[in-house]
């Protein structure tokens, strides 16, 4: 957890949009590092509302973001809340059965 977040906080950061859960979803999927244009491909959101979402999701640290030629983002499968939110997904059918942590 992060040093700056009570449990409520990430919750509440973490699910405050549709767009939020969009990109756990699209990051979920792909298990690979994905940039800006690809998440708007897969989730229908606006840049704006992706990259404003996403800065959310990395305060959190429940997204990664690593510089490579572009900024690219992944889950951070390492942490507690990420693994708990992956099983939650595929359990209720958001995601295959095939995403693994």
């Amino acid at each position: 957890m992060s040093e700056n977040h009570s449990v409520k906080d990430i919750v509440e950061i973490g699910f405050g949009t549709i767009g939020k859960i969009r990109i756990l979803r699209a990051l979920a999927e792909d298990n690979k590092l994905l940039t800006i244009y690809a998440l708007h491909k897969k989730t229908s959101l606006k840049r704006e509302d992706i990259k404003r979402n996403i800065s959310d999701l990395i305060s959190i640290n429940w997204v990664v973001e690593t510089k490579l030629g572009n900024n690219v983002y992944s889950l951070n499968r390492e942490d507690y809340y990420v693994k708990k939110l992956i099983t939650f997904f595929q359990e209720i059918g958001y995601i295959g059965e095939n995403h693994y942590l």
